[in-house]
């Protein structure tokens, strides 16, 4: 580094040092008021006068930039946090309308996905949003939350804080009236009270998006870039770009209560009763379609006979001939008509029994469980959840405990 200009000047107590760097002016004087020389003292002051102006060149070549200060925040707003967050729904980041309708089982950090309850003609509804800000601020390692998985379990350190904004980006849910309680209530008859407890059902998941941006403290005079603000006195700085992570919260109801909000006996007959109803009406379509078709069946052989008369006949008179072309005619479409009374028999008769089948098993499902190491394990209803087949699925049994709400 080379050095401007450099005096050193030490009269019988003054002493006077200038150092300059271009840019750098350190001024230092000691004047000894007992000094008697006039000649030594209008050196001293030439070189004070000096020594000011390299100082006022100095203050002008510097750029000096006032940094508004900003608030920390310490907390979440009350309507995100109580929210549910469940950390083992995280793979459903990119499917939230698949896990909605899931009957999932929670016992401890476990949350393992059983099966789901969704009517083929009314699958979940899907909203998006990229406007939905419900939460924007400077946090620090003090925030509440800090490390929490309801802002992607982001770690504010010492020395550091963090931009967070918090966005909701996509909603599904299941409309009331499309929930299948009957195939629910089927499926949980014999189920035990505690499992009902720690088992519920989604009917909506929320998709969030998490921005966080770290700031780090500006330690000493230290040249800064990119976004800049102080926090009590202090000033941090970032050249990073947004970190985007994702979370996902949903909203649950336990099996038990569920149940609880249902008459799942009256339910279950009711739906028997229709599946009866609809059978018997099935029952008398095909009836009446075969009567049809035996009718069809003794008009067309009468027409058959018809037909072989009025051949023999023809061979004397030109109105025979014409009488027999228009037989004939009508042969073939009769024809045509028993074809078609005859699928239409068989059709409705295959859906009698169909429906027929479908109304005395209405109480037989089929559920497929698989745990984390990927084994599966099928049942009939989840009334055959018995203590051997939840331990096949890697569950202790024996310290099941309720989970406290």
């Amino acid at each position: 580094m080379g050095i401007f200009g450099y005096v050193l000047l030490n009269l019988q107590g003054y002493e006077k040092f200038i150092y300059d760097d271009h840019m750098f002016l350190l001024c230092k004087l000691k004047i000894d008021s007992n000094l008697k020389n006039k000649n030594m003292k209008k050196v001293a002051i030439s070189l004070f006068v000096f020594c000011a102006f390299l100082e006022i060149v100095s203050a002008q070549q510097s750029k000096k930039i006032k940094l508004n200060p900003v608030d920390i925040a310490l907390d979440l707003p009350m309507g995100y946090k109580e929210r549910t967050f469940i950390r083992g729904l995280a793979g459903f980041t990119n499917k939230i309308d698949q896990l909605v309708g899931s009957m999932i089982l929670i016992e401890d950090s476990k949350t393992i996905v059983l099966t789901r309850f969704v009517k083929q003609d009314a699958p979940p509804l899907i909203t998006s949003s990229t406007s939905d800000v419900i939460y924007s601020a400077k946090i620090n390692s003090k925030f509440k939350l800090n490390g929490n998985y309801a802002i992607a379990s982001t770690k504010v350190e010492n020395n550091s804080v963090y931009e967070l904004i918090v966005t909701d980006v996509g909603i599904a849910f299941l409309n009331e009236n499309t929930i299948p309680y009957l195939e629910i209530c089927q499926a949980s008859k014999n189920v035990s009270p505690q499992t009902k407890k720690n088992t519920y059902y989604v009917r909506s998941a929320k998709l969030t998006t998490i921005y966080t941006k770290a700031f780090k403290k500006v330690e000493g005079a230290t040249n800064v870039s990119g976004t800049v603000f102080s926090i009590g006195g202090e000033v941090y700085s970032s050249s990073d770009n947004f970190r985007v992570d994702y979370v996902v919260s949903v909203d649950i109801v336990s099996l038990d209560k569920l149940l609880s909000l249902h008459n799942c006996d009256q339910i279950i007959s009711s739906e028997e009763l229709k599946a009866r109803e609809k059978a018997e009406k099935a029952r008398q379509e095909a009836i009446k379609a075969e009567e049809e078709k035996k009718a069809k069946e003794t008009e067309l052989n009468a027409k058959i006979v018809e037909i072989e008369l009025l051949k023999k006949e023809a061979q004397q008179t030109t109105e025979l001939k014409e009488k027999l072309r228009e037989a004939e005619e009508k042969e073939r479409q009769l024809k045509m008509e028993l074809e078609k009374a005859k699928k239409q028999s068989d059709e409705l008769t295959l859906k009698a029994k169909n429906d027929e089948k479908n109304a005395q098993d209405k109480e037989k499902s089929i559920i497929t469980f698989k745990n984390k190491d990927g084994k599966t394990l099928e049942i009939k209803s989840l009334e055959e959840l018995s203590p051997e087949k939840l331990k096949e699925l890697g569950f202790d049994v024996e310290i099941l405990k309720e989970s406290k709400k």
